[in-house]
């Protein structure tokens, strides 16, 4: 399910207050961008050139960029990253959406080639740390309504070019396995938007979002099958939100 417009559209801007020149100035991402938006940057930028001070609001914008250039070599990532220490490198609020777009680079980094074996780990432990919970959340709400008495094995791997991301596992009287192939695009798409975990459904990819409509996606629920066996299947669905403004999970099909 594809989905419309860039990564970024249907995130939340963000802005950082950054001492500067002896004031608290504002530094906001919006829209894959970032803006100093008390300086003009053009005449600022002109005046360093001809031996002016650098200004701290500045130094954030750099840094900003010699992160996604870093990013482009894992060891040099990890080493900079390292020496700057994680209270030097960006203000706090600006943190979270700056992760976005270095899990983007990585990813676009590893996908050109598979000799980058330290991108996929660094590409596992952000999705790992993002999926997991509402991962183990919907296991364990299934789990409940099929019987199983445990989880036995809860995965996340990350998804291989040219596959669609997916839910693969059984689950019996007994136990639960369960593995989930997803990529980035799951975390910006679903994991930023709040969606994923809809009532008892795992989503593993939204559509084009519109304020008109629901908000299409694809989300995984769990069908028993012979012998008792329970298999998961995924399936298109919409998200609604009800009068106090909660969000449900309407399926296409009937349940």
């Amino acid at each position: 399910m594809a989905a419309g417009g860039r990564w970024c559209d249907h995130i939340e801007p963000s802005t950082a207050l950054v001492d500067c020149n002896g004031e608290r100035h504002r530094v906001t991402w919006r829209r894959g961008k970032v803006v100093l938006e008390d300086h003009d940057l053009s005449a600022e930028t002109a005046m360093l050139a001809f031996g002016g001070r650098p200004f701290p609001c500045l130094g954030v914008l750099r840094r900003w960029r010699d992160m996604h250039t870093w990013a482009m070599s894992g060891e040099l990532f990890r080493t900079m990253s390292t020496r700057l220490g994680p209270d030097v490198v960006l203000p706090g609020p600006l943190e979270p959406v700056h992760q976005l777009g270095l899990m983007l680079t990585w990813e676009r980094t590893w996908r050109r080639s598979s000799f980058y074996a330290g991108y996929e780990r660094l590409l596992l432990e952000q999705l790992r740390t993002r999926a997991l919970p509402p991962l183990r959340e919907h296991l364990g709400l299934w789990r409940e309504r099929s019987g199983a008495r445990l989880l036995s094995s809860v995965e996340v791997e990350v998804l291989r070019p040219g596959r669609a991301p997916s839910i693969v596992g059984t689950m019996d009287a007994v136990r639960v396995r369960a593995t989930a192939a997803i990529g980035v695009s799951w975390i910006l798409r679903v994991w930023a938007r709040g969606l994923a975990l809809v009532d008892d459904a795992f989503v593993l990819d939204v559509g084009e979002e519109s304020h008109e409509t629901p908000v299409q996606v694809v989300a995984v629920r769990w069908e028993e099958g012979r012998g008792g066996s329970w298999s998961p299947r995924a399936l298109p669905g919409r998200v609604v939100k009800d009068a106090s403004g909660e969000r449900a999970l309407v399926w296409n099909e009937p349940v």
